[in-house]
């Protein structure tokens, strides 16, 4: 499903950087399984060895799919399936022998691994035009969608009483309540899910699944703080803006063309803010998340770490404020991935991980020979 905003116009130097820098990660982050079957790490330099995530290999196949190949991608994604709980539950990681780990912080799982199955499985398609993938693994996917927990007013949903991760990249993060990542990537999941059912002509699937995106999106707006246009990360612990999450839901049209551009325009304002050689923050300096579920230090990894993987979100909304300074924002994202291997975070004093592959693809996702 074509969904996102449109890509950013940039000069072809610029993506021929990125993309060489790609594709060093996806060659160093390339790996065998026990079983002959080639996976991709989230990094190539060894931080997270030995295992393939669905969020992880989804960024890669959206951003940078044309550059690996379509059998690798499906076998790939079979491997991950594999790790599918007779219950439903999606994997958290599958491990290079097979086995499959569902939490990460906290006794449940995080709440984004069904939605990245569906958003991996439609890239892939998308890529290949290859629809057998799909109809191998449709009812897995809809079984792992109704796993996910879900408030009353259908948008995902972490007991306070007992907090656990939510959104991968937040996974430190002690979010609960409504959450507003993990719901915007339940109604795009959703929309994915309705349109895969009209193309196969089943209609009630199709009606049901339209049915379920437009309740989460009826509510959406209940995260959306009217005073500045941004949108928070969770209704109880850390209802603090979400710089992520604004920024995603007017990629994924989630927010109307004003609200976006207002997002932009937010990010333009308080630049400083929001941005680091390219990297974004997960929320606005000098704030930091309310709730931990992990001891990180203030000022690095999810709790005030800048990322590249958000670059590009970010630089498709300030496009429809301010396009230099969307241009400006990627090509500090090309600097740094070459002058620091593609880091998975930076602050002011530090660059740690390497080789990231969400970093690059995430970025090179963005944009558009000019």
């Amino acid at each position: 499903m074509k969904h996102f905003l449109r890509p950013v116009e940039i000069e072809s130097s610029v993506v021929d950087r990125v993309e060489a820098v790609t594709k060093k990660c996806l060659d160093a982050a390339r790996i065998k399984a026990d079983d002959g079957t080639w996976i991709f790490q989230p990094d190539g330099a060894g931080k997270y060895p030995g295992r393939i995530y669905f969020r992880d290999f989804c960024y890669a196949v959206e951003g940078a799919g044309r550059l690996i190949p379509p059998e690798e991608m499906a076998a790939a994604i079979d491997f991950l399936m594999a790790g599918q709980r007779e219950d439903g539950l999606m994997a958290n990681c599958v491990y290079t022998d097979g086995r499959a780990r569902y939490t990460i912080h906290g006794d449940k799982p995080p709440t984004d691994n069904a939605q990245f199955a569906v958003k991996l499985i439609d890239a892939y398609t998308d890529h290949t035009r290859d629809f057998e993938l799909l109809d191998r693994h449709k009812n897995a996917i809809m079984d792992a969608m109704e796993t996910l927990p879900l408030s009353d007013d259908h948008l995902v949903w972490i007991d306070p009483a007992n907090p656990h991760s939510s959104y991968g990249f937040t996974d430190t993060v002690g979010m609960t309540g409504e959450v507003l990542y993990s719901s915007l990537l339940y109604w795009e999941a959703c929309m994915i899910l309705a349109k895969m059912c009209q193309r196969i002509e089943d209609h009630d699937a199709a009606h049901t699944w339209f049915e379920m995106a437009d309740k989460a999106s009826q509510r959406m707006s209940d995260f959306r703080d009217e005073r500045n246009g941004m949108m928070h990360a969770a209704s109880v612990e850390c209802n603090q803006i979400d710089l992520w999450g604004s920024t995603y839901a007017g990629v994924v049209r989630a927010l109307s063309k004003t609200q976006t551009v207002r997002v932009g325009e937010w990010l333009f304002d308080h630049y400083d803010r929001c941005f680091l050689r390219g990297a974004v923050r997960h929320l606005p300096a000098p704030r930091y998340w309310q709730q931990m579920l992990a001891d990180y230090p203030r000022g690095t990894y999810q709790n005030g770490g800048y990322w590249p993987v958000a670059t590009g979100w970010a630089a498709m909304v300030l496009d429809r404020y301010d396009h230099a300074t969307a241009v400006m924002l990627l090509e500090d994202a090309a600097d740094l991935l070459e002058q620091e291997d593609a880091p998975e975070w930076v602050n002011e004093t530090e660059a740690d991980g390497r080789l990231y592959l969400a970093s690059a693809a995430n970025v090179l996702g963005a944009m558009k020979r000019a």
